[in-house]
C-alpha cells in the first residue's frame, strides 16, 4: 500500500484552497495586480514526454542544496506533480512559486501548471491576520470602556492594519500584457525549457 504524502510538498496556492472558497476573498484568486497576494495563475502546457519522464527530468534539475546552480531554480518532485521556485540571493518568502500536475492523454503529457505564493504561508498569514485582528478589536473596546489609556486605540489600529500591509507585501509585478506576472513568464520558460512543452491556455 502507498500512502500519497505530496500534500506535505511545498505548493502554489489554489483556487480550490479553503481561504479561496470565502465569498469576498473568492474574486481574488483570479485578479491580476501587484498588491493582490492571493493572485493564483494558472496555465495548462503540454509535451510529448511521458510524465515520469518529465518528473525525472525535472528532478535532475534541481539542487540536492539550496545552492547557486545554473537555472538558479529550487524545488520538489513527487509521483504526478511538481514546484519549482527561483532561487536567488535576494530570495524571500513572498517569492511566487509554481506548481505542476502531470496527467497523460493519448500519448500527450498535460502540464496543469499554477503560479501563486506558498500555500502553508498564506495559511500561516492569514491565522496571523485574524489573530492581529482580534487583538487590535480587544484594545478598541478596552479604550472606549474607558479602562485601558487612549495609546491603546492607536496600538489596536495599527494592528489591525499590520495584516493588509502582509498581504500587500506578498504582491507580485503584473507583466506588460496586464494579464500575467513577471514571475510566472519566467517559471513558465523553465518548465518548457525543461521537458519540451508549450502553453496551451492560461487564465
Amino acid at each position: 500500500m502507498v500512502v500519497d504524502l505530496s500534500f506535505l510538498n511545498p505548493q502554489a496556492l489554489s483556487r480550490r484552497s479553503w481561504l479561496l472558497r470565502v465569498p469576498f476573498l473568492r474574486a481574488l484568486g483570479s485578479r491580476a495586480a501587484p498588491w493582490n497576494s492571493l493572485w493564483v495563475e494558472t496555465f495548462e502546457l503540454a509535451t510529448p514526454q511521458r510524465p515520469e519522464v518529465c518528473e525525472r527530468l525535472i528532478d535532475d534539475a534541481l539542487p540536492r542544496w539550496l545552492l547557486p546552480n545554473q537555472r538558479w531554480i529550487a524545488g520538489y518532485v513527487w509521483r504526478g506533480g511538481f514546484t519549482i521556485y527561483r532561487l536567488t540571493a535576494w530570495h524571500n518568502s513572498y517569492r511566487a512559486m509554481g506548481t505542476g500536475e502531470l496527467s497523460s492523454d493519448r500519448g500527450i503529457t498535460h502540464i496543469r501548471f499554477r503560479v501563486g505564493l506558498n500555500r502553508l504561508g498564506v495559511y500561516a498569514l492569514a491565522l496571523l491576520a485574524v489573530l492581529f485582528v482580534l487583538a487590535g478589536v480587544g484594545m478598541l473596546v478596552g479604550v472606549l470602556r474607558g479602562g485601558a489609556p487612549l495609546l491603546f486605540a492607536a496600538i489596536g489600529v495599527v494592528m489591525m492594519s499590520l495584516p493588509a500591509a502582509m498581504f500587500i507585501a506578498g504582491g507580485r509585478s503584473v507583466g506588460p500584457d496586464g494579464r500575467r506576472s513577471e514571475e510566472a513568464d519566467r517559471l513558465l520558460a523553465i518548465v518548457a525549457d525543461l521537458v519540451g512543452a508549450e502553453e496551451l491556455a492560461s487564465s
